[in-house]
């Protein structure tokens, strides 16, 4: 089960004069275990985009785990909290 281990990571996405990146790019977690994720964006305002984080699957497979609408993917709900700043351009979860 993705509780288990998980592996999360982001590639930094460029376009243009836009950058986002991902402060911690991958790590493996075990269950219980408390981390923090961090997106940072510069360029232009993060108000302007919709912010999603993926979970990449042992296989390669990605599964969406929150939308920044307060949205998450199932499973994820009861586990994680995610947020987001636009005025600091930064989305954490």
């Amino acid at each position: 089960s993705w509780s288990d281990h998980g592996l999360f990571s982001l590639s930094a996405a460029v376009t243009g004069q836009v950058a986002l990146e991902q402060h911690i790019r991958a790590l493996a977690v075990r269950e219980r275990d408390g981390v923090t994720f961090q997106c940072s964006m510069s360029g232009v305002s993060m108000s302007r985009y919709y912010m999603f984080w993926y979970r990449q699957g042992p296989h390669g497979s990605l599964d969406w785990v929150f939308w920044e609408g307060d949205a998450y993917g199932e499973g994820f709900q009861d586990c994680l909290k995610g947020t987001v700043e636009s005025s600091q351009s930064r989305f954490t979860l």
